[in-house]
């Protein structure tokens, strides 16, 4: 199955982010950022890829800084990179 994952540099940003997201009526689920994203300990937010384009849209309107929105899928080994948006 495939999601889309928003990647931030700070857990701060991470939650303020989860908290409008979830205020616009869009379901997001805290998970640790894959390592083949991103090496750091950060959070990521996982959703719907029919999400993708509005979550975009209300993150940068919010102003919250993000490494990137990238396109994956679920394996047995974490989640593989298809692509960015």
């Amino acid at each position: 199955m495939r999601y889309a994952i928003l990647v931030f540099y700070s857990y701060q940003h991470a939650v303020l982010c989860e908290k409008v997201l979830r205020q616009n009526n869009i379901f997001v689920e805290f998970i640790p950022t894959p390592r083949s994203i991103m090496n750091s300990c950060s959070h990521s937010l996982k959703f719907g890829l029919e999400y993708a384009d509005v979550v975009k849209l209300i993150v940068q309107r919010i102003n919250i800084p993000y490494k990137g929105i990238y396109e994956v899928e679920k394996t047995y080994n974490g989640y593989t990179v298809i692509g960015v948006r």
